[in-house]
């Protein structure tokens, strides 16, 4: 899998209405610094609730990057929290299903990040 799928698949996985307030680039934004900064060994260490303990501290960077980054007002904070939320929770099924091709990802992106 190649970031540009996983941008696809959470981009189809998100629910109609978050995804279209948010924007294909907000929520590509999302799963770029989300991937990248994937706590690889942090979560080869957790089990299922450390694993989602670690989500939401995820969440909350990521979220001040992306406010950051993109600038955005406080209704589309609300929207943005949901959709980082959707995506770590997307994120962990993948971590818990393939490790392996999630560490991949993750390093492939860092690298070009």
């Amino acid at each position: 899998m190649t970031l540009l799928e996983l941008q696809d698949e959470a981009w189809r996985g998100l629910p109609v209405v978050r995804r279209t307030l948010a924007g294909r680039r907000v929520v590509d934004l999302v799963v770029r610094k989300a991937v990248a900064g994937w706590p690889v060994p942090v979560m080869r260490q957790c089990d299922a609730a450390e694993a989602v303990v670690v989500g939401r501290y995820m969440a909350l960077s990521i979220e001040r990057a992306v406010r950051h980054e993109v600038g955005i007002g406080i209704l589309l904070s609300l929207v943005l929290s949901a959709v980082i939320s959707e995506v770590i929770k997307m994120l962990l099924r993948r971590w818990f299903s393939n490790p392996g091709e999630m560490t991949a990802l993750a390093s492939e992106t860092r690298h070009y990040d």
